[in-house]
């Protein structure tokens, strides 16, 4: 492969790597960093081949380019920049393979007109968050480290306002939280938090994973709606050993003893329309609030909201 032949990964195919890297994910961003290459074009097919199979990404390939291409190439989606990129808005992956950054991803995938909202929410949940979705036996992968925060998105998308997808990548941030630890976490924080109209519970704001002090020492709560001093504890859908429950049941003890009213969420409550009124009545009457009336479309929005993550609740339901 020549010099000539340097390409960058974005949109799809960057998310796709990320999720790949597994447990080094977060190693990732310590490679050295660029904003500046000339030459992005699409390489040869059998070039893009090589690299595509070390780092098992799927067809298309979303390439980053600042020239124009042909549109002939089946195998790959180029995806077309002119305005001069950040100055470490690229990470060098290896010689000749570069991939965006987490935070020009974010808005790489903004443009994508396929991709909700609500949608390009959850994925910033991911990237803001402890854990990666992949093709692992239980479907994601822990994380040390998050790849990127709702600070540096907001710094980032402040900074490019001019590039495409910017402006949707900013509607999408205002409804990202930091710290998840699991889909379900971001299942049910989207549910609590995401607006009425997009079938939300519309409360907020919250602080995920978020540490309390207690007689015992730190502890963690799974959601705790700030300035409420009401957490929220993700249980899983099957009963628990009984020496798990006796520690989960001795946890929420210690967190009680600390001034915070803790509510148990079951898979049941997020997956079933009626129990998901139920907690959402339960959280407003904890918070000392009373349940708005529902406008006549609200349910529907609900239904939709829930249709939208009903694959991660049914995928990770049985535990966090």
């Amino acid at each position: 492969m020549s010099r000539k032949e340097t390409f960058c990964l974005c949109g799809k195919t960057a998310l796709e790597v990320y999720r790949a890297s597994k447990r080094v994910a977060p190693t990732v961003l310590e490679k050295p960093r660029t904003g500046k290459i000339d030459n992005l074009i699409i390489p040869l097919p059998q070039a893009i081949e090589d690299e595509m199979e070390r780092l098992n990404a799927s067809k298309p390939y979303h390439i980053l380019v600042n020239k124009r291409i042909p549109k002939t190439r089946k195998d790959v989606v180029g995806h077309f920049r002119t305005k001069q990129l950040p100055r470490r808005a690229l990470i060098k992956l290896s010689r000749y393979v570069y991939i965006v950054s987490p935070e020009l991803l974010f808005i790489d995938l903004a443009r994508d007109d396929s991709i909700g909202i609500e949608d390009l929410a959850i994925i910033g949940f991911e990237l803001c968050g402890t854990y990666l979705l992949d093709d692992s036996w239980d479907g994601l992968t822990q994380t040390e480290a998050a790849l990127t925060s709702t600070v540096k998105l907001e710094r980032f998308i402040r900074a490019n306002k001019g590039f495409s997808g910017a402006k949707r990548a900013a509607r999408a941030l205002r409804l990202i939280y930091d710290g998840s630890n699991s889909p379900m976490e971001t299942a049910l924080a989207a549910l609590v938090t995401f607006p009425r109209k997009m079938g939300g519970f519309g409360i907020g704001p919250v602080a995920l994973n978020q540490e309390v002090e207690t007689a015992d020492g730190p502890k963690w709560v799974d959601l705790l709606i700030k300035g409420a001093n009401v957490g929220l504890e993700y249980k899983g859908r099957y009963s628990h050993p009984p020496e798990q429950t006796q520690r989960d049941d001795r946890r929420q003890n210690r967190l009680v003893g600390s001034g915070i009213t803790i509510l148990n969420v079951w898979y049941e409550d997020l997956a079933e329309l009626h129990l998901l009124n139920k907690l959402h009545a339960d959280i407003v009457k904890a918070i000392g609030k009373r349940l708005r009336i529902r406008d006549e479309h609200f349910a529907d929005r609900q239904r939709i909201l829930q249709a939208q993550l009903l694959p991660t609740i049914k995928r990770y339901g049985k535990s966090k």
